[in-house]
């Protein structure tokens, strides 16, 4: 694959955090003693996050940045989670979030000098 980018970071890091979401996960279920349901959504929204990781990282190949609706959703996933429970790991997501926008505004900029 001809990709248009050195390193998809934002894509790279949010499967990063999905993969270190889903083995606390299940780790939680295995050895600890938490709610089966705590655990299950847990470790789907770790899932989720690989899913859309990779999903990430293709489009940072193919395009050479995210997509503007790609981090809108990211965003307003975010922002409903961080309402709901502010402490915890959707402020992680922040980061992935923060680069793929830094890097669609870049992308922006150069085709708008074009």
């Amino acid at each position: 694959m001809d990709s248009k980018t050195s390193f998809p970071l934002a894509g790279a890091l949010l499967a990063f955090i999905g993969t270190v979401h889903t083995a606390l996960g299940v780790a939680l279920f295995a050895f600890a003693d938490q709610d089966v349901e705590l655990t299950f959504w847990f470790t789907e929204f770790g899932v989720l996050n690989i899913g859309f990781g990779i999903a990430m990282i293709a489009l940072e190949r193919a395009l050479g940045y995210v997509p503007a609706a790609v981090l809108l959703v990211l965003g307003a996933v975010t922002v409903f989670g961080l309402a709901f429970m502010p402490v915890s790991g959707f402020v992680m997501v922040l980061l992935p979030l923060g680069v793929g926008s830094y890097g669609w505004w870049r992308s922006r900029n150069e085709r708008v000098a074009a």
